[in-house]
């Protein structure tokens, strides 16, 4: 049996910009649809994660930490967009991270903003910080598609 042929499919600049601002609007609307149904604490110190660690309950540790993966989760896929948005030919890579990182922060303050002014809000200022881990995740992945190719055999 002969080799398929790849087909490469090219998405436009645009198209990318219009995903990027999609996805905003997206988790800005999930943020809005959670407010007054879940309520955010105040994030966990480090010090406190560790001793929940050690405490008898192995479930102590994972209850701080979740909220913090989900944050960042959250912003993975806004951070492969905005990447792409950003990455020009032209432009060093190690810019395009800042960049890309950069408005990560923004957004993420400017949410944070936005949910501090609400009297039931979903997020707290640790969840920036994640935002911004999320982002770079992200970002990493949009750099890696280039150089990375999976396939499964069959």
């Amino acid at each position: 049996m002969g080799k398929r042929e790849v087909h490469i499919v090219v998405v436009p600049k645009w198209v990318t910009a219009l995903l990027l601002v999609f996805t905003s609007a997206a988790m800005v609307a999930l943020i809005a649809a959670l407010s007054g149904r879940a309520y955010a604490s105040d994030v966990a110190s480090p010090r406190e994660i560790v001793r929940r660690l050690f405490e008898r309950s192995p479930h102590a540790a994972l209850v701080a930490i979740m909220p913090l993966a989900a944050a960042a989760l959250l912003f993975v896929p806004w951070g492969f967009f905005a990447f792409l948005v950003l990455d020009r030919d032209t432009r060093p890579r190690s810019r395009t991270y800042a960049l890309t990182i950069g408005c990560g922060i923004l957004f993420a303050a400017a949410v944070t903003l936005w949910q501090s002014m609400l009297p039931t809000r979903v997020i707290t200022v640790g969840d920036a910080v994640a935002n911004t881990a999320g982002t770079f995740i992200g970002a990493l992945a949009a750099h890696l598609r280039k150089r990375v190719r999976v396939q499964f055999d069959h």
